[in-house]
């Protein structure tokens, strides 16, 4: 089993606000960042039909910081629930390393590995993260990184003997401290320049809205 943990409970300093809030398409930042996580789960359930009788599960836990009704439409909900998603709201921003730890609660057995989804990557496609899925339920890596070049994007998938390191993470320490711990372990896979993008400042949100007007942003 693969645990989806989209994190949204960020600080957002150089926003000034909830970015995850702000339009995008027909819903919010974190509204579109779900959608296309479910379309993925919906594309590998797909695959696995045609390959397999069996298909393998994942489950989504949200860690935000206001409930879900600021975010998704009532449609939107259904259908997150439908999927099984878990919604944890916290009372107040957190540091990475806390958002980390809330969407590793409750871990069981079964989940076998854990991809950290930024709430505000917009950029992140339905295709490349069913790949992304494909690839870990079929290879069985330590971690599964994407990769534009030589960097190393998220969302990145870790495989359960990890969750003590991440979970020993501090203040706003990230996945990241653990993953270059093993570089030799990565099971890389290339995506394309758009694919890491996300929303940092009102300034970069207004040009990738201009550019995703303008169909720049493939999905």
């Amino acid at each position: 089993m693969v645990r989806f943990v989209v994190m949204a409970a960020g600080q957002a300093t150089r926003m000034g606000r909830d970015k995850l809030v702000l339009p995008w398409e027909d819903t919010t930042v974190l509204g579109y960042v779900l959608q296309t996580i479910l379309e993925a789960i919906t594309l590998q359930e797909q695959r696995s039909l045609v390959v397999s009788s069996l298909i393998e599960s994942t489950e989504i836990y949200v860690v935000a910081r206001h409930s879900i009704e600021a975010y998704l439409a009532e449609e939107r909900i259904r259908k997150f629930n439908s999927y099984g998603g878990t919604w944890i709201q916290v009372p107040s921003p957190k540091p990475l390393a806390e958002t980390i730890r809330c969407g590793l609660q409750d871990l069981n057995r079964e989940v076998q590995w854990i991809g950290f989804v930024p709430g505000d990557q917009v950029g992140i496609t339905a295709q490349s993260l069913a790949d992304c899925l494909q690839l870990v339920l079929q290879k069985l890596p330590d971690f599964l990184v994407p990769m534009v070049g030589d960097k190393a994007v998220s969302p990145v998938f870790f495989h359960r003997q990890y969750v003590p390191e991440l979970l020993e993470l501090r203040g706003e320490q990230g996945g990241r401290e653990v993953l270059h711990r093993y570089p030799e372990r990565w099971w890389k896979y290339p995506v394309e320049d758009n694919y890491f993008l996300d929303v940092d400042t009102p300034e970069q949100y207004k040009a990738l809205w201009v550019q995703n007007s303008k169909g720049e942003l493939r999905r």
